[in-house]
Parts: structure tokens; sequence; C-alpha cells
């Protein structure tokens, strides 16, 4: 069934050359997202990363810098992924449809990226965690890989349904890119093909 919503911007943009208003407030409420992400990521950076290293202020001790390091090394590859994904999101070259749908398009190629690194990240960070609570044998309890095992499988599944999504959007997005007033609107990235399912 086709999207409603984009078949509406698709005639409002091919009888008028004004921005649909539609459109204009998805691009605004997916900026009003992403800073609130911001915000968010900065918030994870101040309470694990300085709690990480308060833990090893107050028990100095070789493991805790090692704990302490390995969150700031994680921290900081989600820090610069998220700078470098964002570069050239947070708003269209221009006031027009075109540049709308292209900041929408480029949008939606950033979070399918960013679930691939996000897959990355959660389970290097998981390897770490796991590793460093077993190898002391005080730790060696069954709660931590309990816990493993059950928030994986729900992140895994709420991730592809959250791609599963985001690849419909993009499709959808494409087609009314290349289907809109005969001419393609993803200018140098019309030869990207769609992500593979």
């Amino acid at each position: 069934m086709p999207d409603l919503e984009l078949e509406s911007w698709r005639e409002q943009w091919q009888a008028d050359a004004e921005v649909p208003a539609d459109l204009r407030r998805k691009v605004a409420r997916d900026t009003r997202n992403m800073r609130i992400m911001l915000a968010l990521e900065g918030l994870v950076t101040v309470t694990i990363g300085g709690g990480s290293i308060v833990w090893a202020i107050l028990e100095p001790r070789a493991e805790m810098l090692v704990l302490a390091a390995a969150v700031w090394i994680f921290l900081a590859a989600a820090w610069a992924f998220a700078v470098i994904s964002r570069r050239g999101a947070w708003g269209p070259a221009a006031v027009t449809t075109a540049d709308f749908i292209d900041l929408s398009i480029r949008r939606c190629r950033g979070k399918l990226t960013a679930a691939r690194f996000g897959v990355g990240l959660y389970f290097a960070e998981m390897a770490f965690c796991l590793t460093w609570l077993y190898r002391d044998p005080a730790r060696r309890v069954p709660g931590p890989a309990m816990v493993f095992g059950v928030v994986t499988p729900v992140f895994l599944i709420g991730l592809a349904r959250f791609r599963r999504n985001t690849r419909a959007e993009l499709a959808r997005l494409q087609d009314l890119a290349e289907g809109g007033a005969g001419f393609s609107l993803l200018g140098r990235d019309s030869s990207r093909p769609v992500p593979p399912r």
C-alpha cells in the first residue's frame, strides 16, 4: 500500500514549486529528534564516562583503570562516528523540495549505517564487559551473562524492525525523488543503490 503522505508530497511538488508543509514538518521533527539524541549522548558520556573515572579514583586498582580506559575508548568511538555520520545531515542545502527530500534520503542512509555501527559497538562492549567481569574469580556469577542473554535478542529484534522500517522509508523517498517532476533529486547520490535488505 503506497504511503499516502509521500504521495501527497509528490502531488504538491509537481503542482507547486514550494516545499510541502508535511515534508517541512517531517524534516523539522527529524532535526528535533537528532538534537534530543545528541543531548542523550552527552548525558550518557557524562554519566557513564564520569562514573568510570570516579570509580577508578575511589578504587585505584589496575583493573579499574583498564575499565575506565575502555569506557572512554568506546565513548570516543561512538562520538567520532556520530560526528562524522551527522555531517551535512542537520538541514537542507537550500529551501527546495529537492533538497528536503535529498536530506531525508541522506538521513535514512545515515540511520542504516548507524544501525550497523551500533551492532558492532554493542558486541565489542559486551565482549569487553564479560571478559572484564569473569577475569576476576570473585565476579564469576551468572547474572551478567544472563542479562546479556536476555538483552541481546531484544536488542537485535528491535534493531531488525528499525532497519526494516528505515529501508521502507528510504525506498519510498527514492521513489518519490526519481518520480518527481521528471528528474532525479538524488544528484550525485543517484547512482547509490538502496542498501541490501
